[in-house]
């Protein structure tokens, strides 16, 4: 469950236009340069859902060199629990992706950033959790072929 920045929102009369990643509510028209990480090369506006409620927010994800996100498809990612706003057990939900709204990236060094077009528009909602089975298969695959190896070379008792 994301902080819910009172201190902020209750001195601000109008809604929050997005969010960042880490539920920060932001009220300037969205521009890359704005996220939170000074380092990240990716960075997408995506819109998504409260489960419960079914309120939308945009939200702003991003991606460094540093970040397990870095080489997927921006499609794939997901932006965890809403924003806080509801009163119900919607802020401790994982979210609904919905669409990808604008996709930016830059290379390395850091540069001037270019719209990727090519990765905006809806979101297949199964992606991420497709993502992260395929994830979940490949460590046990992992852990079973490493238990082989430890037997071969152990001592026959």
């Amino acid at each position: 469950m994301l902080e819910g920045y009172e201190d902020i929102l209750s001195r601000i009369s109008e809604p929050p236009i997005w969010y960042d990643q880490n539920g920060v509510p932001r009220y300037a028209k969205f521009h890359p340069n704005m996220c939170p990480n000074i380092y990240a090369d990716k960075v997408v506006l995506a819109q998504i859902a409260c489960q419960e409620c079914g309120e939308k927010f945009l939200v702003e994800m991003h991606a460094s060199i540093w970040s397990d996100r870095d080489a997927s498809d921006p499609r794939k990612w997901h932006y965890g629990d809403p924003p806080r706003h509801c009163k119900g057990a919607g802020d401790t939900m994982n979210c609904e992706d919905i669409a990808i709204v604008e996709c930016w990236h830059r290379s390395r060094p850091l540069r001037d950033w270019k719209r990727v077009k090519k990765f905006e528009g809806l979101v297949d909602p199964t992606a991420f959790q497709q993502s992260v089975q395929a994830t979940g298969q490949q460590s046990r695959r992992k852990k079973v072929s490493s238990k082989k190896v430890s037997r071969v070379g152990s001592p026959r008792a």
